[in-house]
């Protein structure tokens, strides 16, 4: 087994292991897994579909609570409790993006911050 399967496997099990009271997904973005940015990983509750962060070794840092939410940037994440996918125009079904009418930022620690 490759090094880089194994410790996708190893990532999986502790988002899923039974230490967690909840069972959570990483997100998928562009077909795959997520990508770690600043030192967090999007999470999805699979059973509510909203989204939190983990850290890479599975510990739940913001538990799923946002109907959607962006990578960490610059120590803030732009996420919102409300919204829909909406489909680029031109895209043929093949691209969306989500809208909401109230997005905010949060820090690592999911307080909402003004920027």
């Amino acid at each position: 087994m490759s090094k880089m399967k194994y410790l996708g496997l190893c990532g999986l099990f502790l988002l899923y292991g039974c230490h967690l009271e909840h069972h959570y997904e990483v997100y998928h973005y562009d077909n795959a897994e997520d990508y770690t940015h600043e030192g967090l990983v999007r999470i999805v509750d699979p059973a509510t579909g909203k989204i939190g962060y983990a850290t890479p070794d599975g510990k739940v840092v913001i538990a799923p609570q946002y109907a959607f939410g962006h990578p960490f940037h610059k120590g803030v994440a732009k996420v919102t409790h409300q919204g829909y996918l909406a489909e680029v125009e031109g895209s043929h079904g093949e691209y969306h993006i989500w809208q909401s009418p109230h997005w905010f930022y949060i820090d690592k620690q999911g307080y909402e911050v003004k920027r």
